[in-house]
C-alpha cells in the first residue's frame, strides 16, 4: 500500500511538472533544462526517503525493540507501584515516573534509527508511547485520589455514628 501511494506520488508529481512545462514553455534551452534538473532532484529526495518501518526490520533487531518496549513498561509499573507509596501531586507524580524511564524510550528511538527506520514513524511511535503512558498515570492518579477521598469520608462518617 505504501508503495503504491509512493508511485502515485511520483507520478503526481511528474504530470504536474509536464503540465508546468508544457503550459510555460519558453524559447531558452536553458530554462527547460534547469527545470527539469530541478524535478529530477525533487524526485530523488522523494525516493532516497526510508520506507522501512519497525515490521521490515530483521528478527533480531525486532526482538530488541520489543525488549526496549517491555522493559519501559516494566519500569512504568515499577515507578506507579513505589510512587503510590508516597502522597504527592499526581501531576508531578506522572511527571517523577516520565522522566525515570525515559531512557528506555531514548534507547527504542535510537535503535531503531539505527535499523534504518523512517524517522517519522519512530518519532510518532514513541510519541503515542509517551503519551499513551501520561494518560494512564493521570487516570491511575486521579482515581487513587478519588478513593482515598471516598475512604476518608467513609471513615469520617463511621466515626460520627
Amino acid at each position: 500500500m505504501k508503495k503504491l501511494t509512493f508511485i502515485l506520488l511520483a507520478l503526481s508529481i511528474g504530470v504536474a511538472a509536464c503540465d508546468r512545462d508544457t503550459a510555460g514553455q519558453t524559447s531558452d534551452e536553458d530554462t527547460s533544462s534547469v527545470e527539469s534538473v530541478e524535478n529530477t532532484a525533487v524526485e530523488e529526495v522523494v525516493t532516497e526517503q526510508s520506507l522501512i518501518t519497525p515490521a521490515d526490520i530483521s528478527e533480531e533487531a525486532q526482538n530488541v525493540m520489543y525488549q526496549t518496549i517491555f522493559e519501559y513498561n516494566q519500569c512504568m509499573m515499577l515507578s506507579s507501584l513505589n510512587a503510590s507509596q508516597q502522597i504527592q501531586q499526581v501531576q508531578q507524580t506522572a511527571d517523577d515516573i516520565m522522566s525515570s524511564c525515559e531512557t528506555h524510550m531514548d534507547s527504542l528511538e535510537a535503535h531503531l534509527l539505527a535499523h534504518n527506520v523512517n524517522e517519522s514513524l519512530v518519532i510518532g511511535m514513541t510519541k503515542k508511547m509517551r503519551s499513551r503512558a501520561a494518560r494512564k498515570l493521570m487516570t491511575q492518579g486521579m482515581n487513587q485520589m478519588a478513593a482515598q477521598a471516598a475512604a476518608s469520608a467513609n471513615a469520617e462518617q463511621m466515626q460520627a455514628e
